[in-house]
């Protein structure tokens, strides 16, 4: 199995302690998460976070949203982990696992 195989695919990912206190700030909650891979680069691998809740601040037009009426939306973003936070990473040979179809992941939801 090369890594780059894993590039569309739920994987499972484990990480290392130091990076831990960080891992809330892209609404990650434990130092172990299944998420699908979007990328890999020489930096690390881009995961799928794909209800990252994030303040909306503009509106359609590029106009600043006045604080009160902001609110928070559910969106897809990609987190990059660097290959250093990264303790080890799982691939499940199982067609299920090959590709993903549904929006409910185990990851980001059932791990809060």
């Amino acid at each position: 199995m090369r890594v780059e195989e894993l590039k569309g695919k739920l994987a499972l990912f484990k990480f290392s302690e130091e990076i831990r206190p960080d891992l809330s700030l892209f609404q990650i909650y434990k130092d172990e998460i299944w998420a699908i891979v979007t990328g890999i680069d020489d930096v690390g691998v881009w995961i799928e976070n794909p209800a990252y809740e994030l303040g909306v601040w503009w509106d359609d037009k590029g106009n600043l949203i006045p604080q009160h009426k902001q609110v928070k939306e559910k969106i897809r973003a990609n987190i990059l982990i660097a290959w250093r936070y990264i303790k080890a990473i799982m691939d499940v040979e199982d067609e299920r696992f090959k590709k993903v179809k549904s929006e409910r992941l185990p990851g980001f939801q059932a791990y809060k």
